[in-house]
Formats: structure tokens, C-alpha cells, sequence
């Protein structure tokens, strides 16, 4: 007969090295953090965090995004301890390809989670959160009511457009005209008008490939950096854009990673399309900016100043939003099994 309250006994017993993460998803957007299973990591900054993990445990990110566990449209992070006397824990970031200098919908993720979870003690009010990460401190705004997350608003790290109007030439495609904007990473800007392509879930077989060629060209035509951050110097994002002409709400397609479109309205593709829009003289300090993902939710941005970076004129954008946890999850690896990095069909 079998006995099912053995089952987790059991389970614990035969696999004592686990994998534990806290799962979310930030309107629409999955967050997999990383909780347990790679010890502490040691250096003095995030990167040098985030350089030790992709050197000694890279197959743990292949495991976590990539199938049978993940896919390649989860967004993974690892809690780690803070390295800035005002942060309260660090994190970085990793996807199928690679490790992005920084994502918004995962930061809300982890600060939301983190919360939900009590791992962070927080009154009811507005509570002021720092997240040191590779890009630098970000500060979460979390509005907590009845011990619960209401809304979370990330300020983001200085972002400026690099150049606009530069045209990609697309194999099987034609001319595209792509802005360039930095929001810890480059963004290649596209007009959704400029292609006739409506953003819609529906147009993803037709988008997803556009983008990911978009980054190829890009990172093979043209060349970008970050006046304070050499590695900072490649195109990683794709990000689709449109506005709707009745109510003004921005409309945005992100596509990076391993071929995966973002569900949600992306934290740092809002804060690049504030950064373009201010850029071209049509948004102002203050002024409040919704952007739509493909599934309708929406994120609310605004700029909350303005700097230099460098030579370029730039601002540092907020981003408001929300996420809830979908479960936790204990991940094993038999040494018998195949595909022990995963895989991507």
C-alpha cells in the first residue's frame, strides 16, 4: 500500500543536496530566486558575486531556466548578501543565454517575494527597500497594507539614449531603424509602426525572430558602451514599441534571452521608453507614463530626475508594479539522468 506521508521523508532522505527557489511572477512575468543550494558566494562587489557563480555553478542557471525544470522564458535571480551598507540583500540576474546587468519585473519579484514570505520585516505604509545588484543600489518603494504587498516601485539606475536613427539591415526582413538606450544594458529601440507589426500575442512567431535578429545585427553593425562601465558594451534586448492613440497608454514587445518574449510590460523596457520619449522632448520630471505588456497589464513610470552620464544627457526612471508568488520549488539532479545542464528545443 502505498504511503504517501512517507513521500517528503523519503524524498529528503535520498536527495540531500537541493536547489531551493521561491517562485513569482510580476504581472505576468515568471521570477525563479534562487534561495538555497549554492552556499555563500564570496567577493566585494555584485559582479564579482555574480563572475564566482557564473565560474563555478553556471550549470545551476542552465538547470533552473532551461527545460525539464524551467523554460526559456523564466527569469532567474540569486539572493545573496548585501555589499552596500544601506542594502538590505543583494541579487543578480540570470536567463537561458546569459546574465543581464539588471531586470525590473525580477526585482520586484524577489522584493515582493522576500516580503510575502518574511524574510524581510516590514510595517504597513511605504517602506523603503535597497537592492544592491550588478548595475548599482536600487531603491524598491513597497506600499504594504494589512501586512500584505500592495505595489512595489523600483528606481532604477541612470539610463540615457546612446544614438537613434540607426538602420540594421534584416536577412530576409529589410531596413530596420533601431534607437539606442541603456538601462543597465542596451536596448535596440524599434517603432512597431516602422515594421506593420501590431503588438500582440498573437504576432509573437513573427516578433520573437525579428528581435532576436535585431541583437544579432546590432551587435554586429554597431558599436556601444557605458561612459562608467566597460563591460557594458554589447546589444541585449529587443524592445518593440507603440503607443495607443485614444488613451496614450505605451505599448511595448521585449524579446531577449533564448528567444523569449517578456509577458509583462518589462521594468527596464519602461524606464527605456520614458528615457526615449524625454529624449525627444515628449515626457517631462514627474509626468506619469503607463506602458502595456502583451497581456494588458500595465506598469507606471515616471521620470524622477534628470543627470548627466558621461557626455549623454540621461534620467533616472520608477517603475511601479506588483508580483505574486506561484510556489517554491526543491530541484534535484540524479547523477543517472540525462541532460544534467537541461535543454532548449
Amino acid at each position: 500500500m502505498l504511503k504517501l506521508a512517507r513521500i517528503e521523508n523519503e524524498f529528503l532522505e535520498r536527495y540531500p543536496d537541493r536547489i531551493v527557489t521561491l517562485d513569482s511572477h510580476t504581472q505576468g512575468e515568471p521570477t525563479r530566486l534562487l534561495i538555497s543550494g549554492v552556499g555563500t558566494l564570496p567577493g566585494s562587489t555584485m559582479k564579482d558575486k555574480r563572475d564566482y557563480f557564473e565560474s563555478g555553478y553556471d550549470h545551476v542557471r542552465m538547470l533552473l531556466t532551461r527545460e525539464p525544470r524551467g523554460h526559456r522564458g523564466i527569469m532567474a535571480a540569486v539572493v545573496t548578501e548585501p555589499i552596500s551598507p544601506q542594502g538590505q540583500f543583494g541579487l543578480f540576474y540570470m536567463d537561458a543565454r546569459r546574465y543581464p546587468y539588471l531586470c525590473g519585473h525580477a526585482t520586484i519579484g524577489a522584493v515582493a517575494s522576500l516580503i510575502e514570505a518574511g524574510a524581510l520585516t516590514t510595517d504597513d505604509g511605504d517602506t523603503l527597500i535597497t537592492v544592491d545588484t550588478p548595475s548599482g543600489p536600487l531603491d524598491a518603494h513597497t506600499r504594504i497594507r494589512n501586512g500584505r504587498v500592495e505595489s512595489v516601485a523600483i528606481e532604477m539606475v541612470p539610463s540615457f539614449v546612446f544614438d537613434t536613427g540607426r538602420e540594421l539591415e534584416i536577412a530576409g526582413f529589410g531596413k530596420v531603424s533601431v534607437d539606442l538606450v541603456c538601462v543597465g544594458g542596451f536596448f535596440a529601440m524599434v517603432s512597431a509602426r516602422s515594421i506593420s507589426i501590431d503588438l500582440v500575442p498573437e504576432n509573437s512567431h513573427r516578433l520573437i525572430p525579428l528581435g532576436m535578429a535585431v541583437i544579432e545585427a546590432a551587435n554586429q553593425a554597431l558599436s556601444v558602451y557605458h561612459p562608467d562601465r566597460p563591460e557594458v558594451n554589447t546589444v541585449d534586448v529587443t524592445q518593440f514599441y507603440d503607443e495607443d492613440p485614444q488613451t496614450g497608454i505605451g505599448k511595448s514587445v521585449v524579446i531577449y534571452g533564448e528567444s523569449n518574449m517578456d509577458r509583462s510590460p518589462c521594468g527596464t523596457g519602461t524606464t527605456a521608453r520614458m528615457t526615449l520619449l524625454h529624449h525627444q522632448g515628449k515626457l517631462g520630471s514627474g509626468q506619469v507614463y503607463k506602458n502595456a505588456g502583451p497581456l494588458g497589464t500595465v506598469f507606471e513610470g515616471r521620470i524622477v530626475k534628470t543627470l548627466t552620464i558621461g557626455k549623454f544627457d540621461g534620467i533616472v526612471g520608477q517603475f511601479r508594479g506588483n508580483a505574486q508568488i506561484t510556489g517554491s520549488h526543491q530541484f534535484v539532479v540524479d547523477a543517472s539522468a540525462p541532460f544534467q545542464k537541461g535543454f532548449l528545443i
